[in-house]
């Protein structure tokens, strides 16, 4: 299931002064520093708690298409994608974003969550339900962008998977990842264990020789 592109509206403010005390006053004041940039247009604002508020409501998703009302300057609708947002690694506020402006006419490219739904009937019979693809780039107009993918794995069994060639986001959307990169698939729990033992016994066999084989070149150089 595919379910379109949410849209919101956020209000915010040009920003002239830049610098350190000017960003420390504008934090203090509740607002947070961000800049929208495009290939001809890059642009400081400040936003108000409001729009941050409204931003997290939608976990600052990247595939959300932001109307941006900035007071004092000309532009009026200003549309954007959240492009970074960076956190205080102490206190985890967000302390500055990232913007990137898009045009209706242009397509982008973006990354689109997936998300799970639907009892696993392999985990039921006691397998383990691995998600591989957490995103998935697709290219599109930004009216085409899906908010996000949703794959319906209640009738997984163990050993099934679902692959990106078996997604469909109808003929606007343009999907980039390799058609055959599993997204998610069922494994069976003792498979699983067993699998991962004889592997490692096999990497380490091999590292001897590849220090012999460089040894081996070692010892050819300096004899030439």
């Amino acid at each position: 299931g595919v379910s379109t592109m949410g849209k919101m509206v956020i209000k915010s403010f040009a920003r002239k002064a830049s610098g350190k005390e000017a960003i420390g006053r504008m934090r203090k004041n509740g607002f947070i520093p961000a800049v929208i940039y495009s290939k001809d247009f890059n642009f400081s604002i400040k936003l108000p708690h409001t729009a941050i508020k409204a931003l997290k409501s939608i976990h600052f998703s990247e595939s959300t298409i932001i109307d941006m009302e900035i007071e004092g300057i000309g532009e009026k609708d200003v549309k954007a994608l959240i492009k970074d947002v960076q956190y205080n690694p102490l206190t985890e506020e967000v302390i500055h974003i990232d913007f990137m402006r898009v045009s209706m006419e242009e397509k982008i490219n973006v990354n689109i969550p997936v998300v799970l739904k639907g009892e696993c009937k392999g985990v039921k019979e006691g397998g383990v339900l691995e998600q591989m693809l957490w995103e998935i780039e697709i290219e599109a107009l930004p009216m085409d962008i899906p908010e996000k993918i949703e794959l319906d794995v209640s009738s997984l069994g163990i050993g099934d998977s679902i692959h990106v060639k078996e997604i469909n986001l109808g003929g606007n959307v343009k999907i980039l990842e390799s058609p055959g990169e599993t997204i998610v698939t069922v494994v069976a729990k003792h498979e699983e264990e067993e699998e991962t033992a004889p592997v490692q016994e096999a990497e380490e066999g091999k590292e001897p020789e590849v220090i012999k084989e460089k040894e081996k070149e070692e010892a050819e150089k300096q004899e030439s």
